[in-house]
């Protein structure tokens, strides 16, 4: 590839990046359709400007997908209380009263297993939150973490609120931007409460 090329790509580069970073900064859903395919671009970009051929562009438009997997943002949420206090300290063993507030992960999920990119997926926290004597309520941070092969590739904004002792099931929706790469990825589930925090695992496939 010559000079000339090469510098044509670099501006193409740069100006992908620009629109991904105000992209982020909105969450919509049309924000995570364009981030991807902006993140497919630069991708692409990056690929080519580095192999100097068409199959350094494919290579770098699947780690562009995974750039675009990062705008994803919460469609919808819900949660609700499923479980009395005194359920959730025999599921546990704990002995009450606690001395300070705790918060358990029973389990994490999220469905359907596998997806193709441009669909939606369904993920729940089913966790505990345990008081101390005289305590009614605290605040609880629920967060949810994609990551592949290890690496954290998107963080769903944080939901705060607060929360009387018993079992809750937080609720949420996403969607797998298109052009994510196909693989598998984790959703690390995380609930904190004080100093008490707790996290759990569930896992999705994006499939070619």
């Amino acid at each position: 590839m010559n000079t000339k090329n090469r510098q044509g790509i670099v501006a193409i580069a740069a100006a992908s990046t620009i629109a991904l970073a105000g992209c982020q900064t909105t969450g919509g859903t049309q924000d995570q359709m364009a981030g991807a395919g902006i993140g497919a671009a630069l991708g692409a970009g990056v690929g080519a400007l580095i192999t100097g051929d068409a199959r350094g562009a494919l290579t770098g438009a699947a780690i562009g997908g995974l750039v675009g997997l990062s705008v994803v943002t919460i469609n919808q949420y819900q949660a609700r209380k499923v479980r009395s206090s005194t359920a959730d300290t025999r599921l546990y063993g704990l002995t009450q009263p606690v001395s300070a507030t705790q918060v358990r992960i029973r389990d994490g999920s999220s469905s359907p297993r596998t997806v193709r990119a441009g669909e939606a997926i369904d993920i729940s926290t089913d966790y505990s939150v345990m008081l101390p004597s005289g305590t009614s309520s605290a605040s609880v941070t629920e967060t949810w973490v994609l990551k592949k092969d290890g690496e954290q590739v998107a963080r769903l904004p944080s939901k705060n609120h607060t929360r009387e002792a018993g079992g809750w099931a937080a609720k949420a929706q996403i969607t797998v931007p298109p052009n994510t790469a196909p693989g598998t990825y984790v959703i690390e589930h995380q609930v904190k409460a004080g100093s008490s925090y707790d996290t759990d695992e569930s896992i999705f496939i994006v499939s070619a």
